[in-house]
């Protein structure tokens, strides 16, 4: 952070009475008037940030980064956006399970998501179904309710149990009126690096600051929901799934703070730099820090930038294959007289899905409502469609089609990479 050095390295570094120069730089950042103090305590000491010129420039560019994603979002059409969001769905809850070491495919994911989406889709329950089901809430269209951030502790309590409760274990449902009454730990796999707060009136107390400093009327908003982040995890109010819900948690207030998709790429970008997500926490942690959480701040904001980097450039490579479908589909109009508006419509329809979708078919009442028509007048459509090859079923219950490999090459089609 340029020159503006932790207090722990800060007292590595002086030669001379360090702990005098220490607190008189903590009482000089405590004083500044760019510090953010924060009625929550890391052991001894009261939380505070200062508002670094990084941090500030961190935030510029965040922004100015949203807004070339919404600028290429909301040119996308609406079969690319609703499928782009479920390739996000699946990549941020395939990701922020593996953080936590909770294995899940993709494949196994999008099947639960599919559920989710149908809920008349034959077969058991998925796992992770009712996980997809709320994660699909943070979209917000106009086809699912919404879901608004918590503003109780009882609506915090409730959210997990809408999140997790399938998920978690026997031994690890929760014993308290709302939170936890035992205690836990976070190991790296050999030792405890964190253990949550003892308590559960403790817990309550300090998830009631959480929930404040996070809400949406508190200036700064992005810096708040950052260092919110921090107090939820640090409290660990639950057995299980303490990041998962934290991460949601976040996603849900970045939602009305930047966008959706920029929320629904965090947890994807924390897998990648999984060792700097934890090591901001453990910094705000040491006590030789005096509860400053400047630099948890900071490299939160590189992490939520580098997500935002990798959306804008997916983004530029899809808009590029749908400009080029766009254009093949005006070819084949020119060239194949025999295929109707309602095919080359249905065939551009199937290839937003291939190139933007997690998964590559389109359902019957998907493909019905997209063209206007009834799903009488369809199906022998796409009856002629597959019987040509470019389209064929790949289920039946319910009724889903997809391009052919046939179908693929006729539209010049390749599915871009998420990475």
């Amino acid at each position: 952070m340029g020159t503006y050095k932790s207090l722990r390295v800060l007292f590595h570094k002086t030669n001379l009475d360090a702990s005098s120069v220490v607190s008189m730089e903590l009482e000089n950042r405590l004083n500044s008037p760019a510090t953010v103090k924060y009625p929550y305590h890391v052991g001894n000491n009261p939380l505070f940030a200062v508002l670094t010129r990084d941090i500030y420039e961190l935030s510029e560019t965040i922004w100015k980064t949203e807004q070339e994603i919404q600028k290429a979002w909301h040119v996308l059409p609406g079969v690319a956006q609703n499928h782009y969001f479920n390739t996000l769905l699946v990549e941020e809850i395939q990701s922020t399970n593996e953080i936590e070491n909770v294995k899940s495919t993709r494949r196994e994911v999008t099947e639960a998501l599919n559920m989710a989406i149908d809920a008349n889709m034959p077969g058991q329950p998925k796992r992770f179904q009712e996980m997809a089901s709320t994660f699909k809430l943070l979209i917000g269209d106009s086809d699912v309710e919404t879901i608004t951030f918590p503003q109780t502790l009882t609506d915090l309590r409730a959210l997990y149990d809408q999140l997790l409760g399938a998920e978690v274990a026997s031994e690890d449902k929760l014993d308290g009126s709302l939170f936890r009454l035992g205690e836990v730990h976070v190991t790296d796999g050999s030792k405890s690096i964190h253990k949550g707060v003892l308590g559960e009136e403790e817990i309550k107390s300090r998830l009631s600051v959480a929930l404040d400093v996070s809400s949406a009327e508190k200036k700064p908003m992005l810096v708040n929901a950052l260092v919110g982040h921090f107090m939820v995890e640090h409290a660990h109010p639950f057995y299980d799934g303490n990041g998962r819900f934290g991460r949601f948690l976040l996603a849900l207030n970045l939602r009305s703070i930047l966008s959706a998709p920029t929320a629904l790429s965090l947890s994807a970008e924390v897998m990648r730099q999984k060792r700097k997500y934890y090591k901001a926490f453990l910094q705000v942690e040491d006590p030789m820090n005096m509860g400053e959480v400047t630099f948890f701040i900071r490299d939160m904001m590189d992490i939520l930038l580098a997500a935002q980097m990798r959306l804008v450039e997916s983004l530029r490579i899809r808009l590029v294959s749908l400009e080029n479908l766009s254009q093949r589909i005006d070819v084949i109009d020119k060239e194949f007289k025999s295929l109707t508006p309602y095919h080359l419509q249905t065939l551009f329809m199937l290839g937003q899905i291939l190139l933007f979708g997690p998964r590559s078919g389109g359902s019957l009442d998907e493909i019905s409502k997209f063209l206007k028509r009834s799903k009488s007048t369809v199906r022998p459509m796409l009856k002629e469609l597959n019987e040509a090859g470019l389209i064929e079923e790949v289920s039946r219950r319910p009724l889903v089609f997809a391009l052919t490999p046939k179908g693929e090459e006729f539209l010049e089609l390749e599915k871009p990479s998420l990475d």
